[in-house]
């Protein structure tokens, strides 16, 4: 076979490597979240629970008031 030949098919076939690991990395990366991913859901979901008991506080607060419109003597 041609030289000129045998270059086209190896770099054909450096390409199609290149493409198919490319794709088998992306499909990892899309199969395991990164850390950072991670962190922020954990993050996120720790504030939102912060405001959930904040609330109920606030809640049960103003049940020990008293109904509203008397005073609590």
């Amino acid at each position: 076979m041609h030289p000129m030949l045998l270059d086209e098919l190896a770099a054909a076939r450096i390409d199609e490597l290149r493409r198919q690991t490319c794709r088998d990395r992306l499909a990892r990366s899309l199969d395991r979240p990164s850390r950072v991913a991670n962190t922020s859901r954990r993050t996120l979901r720790a504030f939102g629970f912060l405001l959930v008991r904040a609330g109920l506080r606030l809640a049960m607060a103003g049940d020990r008031r008293g109904p509203a419109g008397r005073s609590v003597a």
